[in-house]
C-alpha cells in the first residue's frame, strides 16, 4: 500500500511541476504556434499550389516578392485556399523579381525593372499551378518588446523602431517539384 501511496504522490509531484514550470504560465501573449498545413511541421508533404504576385496584396513587404497559394494538401483540396510565403529548395520557383529574371534569360539583372519587364517576366509564372513535395516551418521574426525590467531599470534611449513585432511566422520550403 505504502508503494502505491509513494507512486502516486511521486507522479502528481512531477504533473505539477511539469504544469508550473514546463511552460511560461505569466506570459502576457495569447499566441500559439500553430501549423497552417494540419500536418507537424517538417512533414513532407505534397501540394498543389498556384504561384501569385505579392504586389497584388497590396502589402508593401510583398511587393516584388512571390507567394504560393495552397490549394491541395496530399491530393486532399483545402476548404479554403490561402497564401503563404515561402523558400525554394529546388532551384525551381524564383521568389523575387530578380531571381525569376536569372531563371529566365540566365544571368544577373543588371537594372531595375520597368513594370512592362515584370509583366512580361510573370507571364509564364504567375498564376500557374504546379505539384511539389514542400513542408512547413517557420521562425520568430521582428523586434521584441522591453521587458518591465528593462524599460524601469536599464537607462538606455528610447529607439523608434520600424519593423514587424515580434512574432512567428510560418512559411513553406519547396523540397522539389513532381510532374503534373
Amino acid at each position: 500500500m505504502k508503494k502505491y501511496f509513494l507512486s502516486a504522490l511521486f507522479f502528481i509531484s512531477v504533473l505539477i511541476s511539469n504544469v508550473y514550470f514546463g511552460q511560461n504560465h505569466i506570459s502576457n501573449s495569447s499566441s500559439v504556434i500553430k501549423e497552417n498545413l494540419d500536418y507537424p511541421f517538417g512533414t513532407l508533404v505534397k501540394l498543389k499550389v498556384e504561384i501569385v504576385d505579392g504586389t497584388d496584396l497590396k502589402l508593401k513587404a510583398m511587393e516584388g516578392r512571390y507567394l504560393i497559394n495552397i490549394i491541395e494538401v496530399n491530393d486532399i483540396p483545402v476548404d479554403k485556399p490561402f497564401i503563404m510565403e515561402f523558400i525554394d529548395d529546388s532551384g525551381e520557383f524564383p521568389t523575387e523579381d530578380f531571381s525569376l529574371y536569372k531563371k529566365l534569360y540566365k544571368i544577373e539583372a543588371e537594372h531595375d525593372f520597368s513594370l512592362d519587364d515584370i509583366k512580361k517576366m510573370q507571364k509564364d509564372y504567375v498564376g500557374k499551378t504546379f505539384i511539389v513535395l514542400a513542408y512547413e516551418t517557420g521562425k520568430f521574426v521582428g523586434i521584441p518588446n522591453e521587458s518591465d525590467y528593462v524599460r524601469k531599470k536599464v537607462n538606455l534611449p528610447r529607439l523608434m523602431r520600424q519593423d514587424v513585432s515580434f512574432q512567428f511566422k510560418n512559411y513553406i520550403v519547396i523540397d522539389s517539384k513532381l510532374k503534373y
